[in-house]
């Protein structure tokens, strides 16, 4: 698969030339490691530490599309100024770029399931039309009992919907992840 690191950056986005297809959810919810599970190549720096995507981060995948890894939302060791800094950046992101996203993965934890803020990052979604598809994440750390409430949660505000499940570290959702990033059936 080719994939390239293209730029980390506050506002200075690339060209609207390719499709854009984000990974956002809360901080620590496993963006970065998706990526890097979908492209089968470490790109996205991944920590255990929330809040260690602090910049908009644009890889190109086959020459076509544009992944975006955001920083995530909710809980992260930084300042106060800091989290409205990103908050401004995220804003000003999907209000400038929301004519140019395919498809915006939205990433929720399966053991911790939905919380308040990911509701309401799906009315901003809804609000500003932005097209999302929902992948729960580190299902090989959750019980069935777990994955089983999460997904009825999610389904509260998404419907009957596609939700994928996916794993990392197992390389769980893969296929049906760079499926809808490339436009094939998975």
């Amino acid at each position: 698969m080719k994939v390239r690191f293209l730029k980390s950056t506050y506002d200075d986005f690339p060209p609207p030339e390719h499709p854009e297809v984000v990974f956002a959810g809360r901080s620590n919810v496993g963006k970065s490691s998706l990526i890097n599970m979908v492209v089968g190549q470490n790109i996205a720096r991944v920590s255990k530490d929330p809040g260690r995507t602090r910049m908009i981060n644009y890889f190109l995948l086959e020459d076509t599309v544009y992944l975006v890894d955001v920083p995530g939302y909710g809980f992260a060791r930084v300042p106060k100024e800091e989290r409205e800094r990103w908050r401004k950046m995220m804003e000003n992101y999907f209000k400038e770029r929301k004519d140019n996203i395919k498809l915006l993965f939205l990433l929720i934890d399966s053991v911790a399931g939905v919380q308040r803020l990911d509701e309401r990052m799906v009315e901003w979604l809804q609000f500003y039309g932005i097209p999302f598809e929902v992948v729960l994440t580190k299902t090989d750390k959750a019980t069935q009992k777990e994955i089983a409430r999460t997904l009825s949660q999610v389904k509260r505000f998404v419907g009957d919907g596609a939700i994928i499940l996916s794993s990392a570290k197992e390389g769980k959702g893969k296929r049906e992840i760079l499926g809808r990033i490339l436009g094939r059936k998975p």
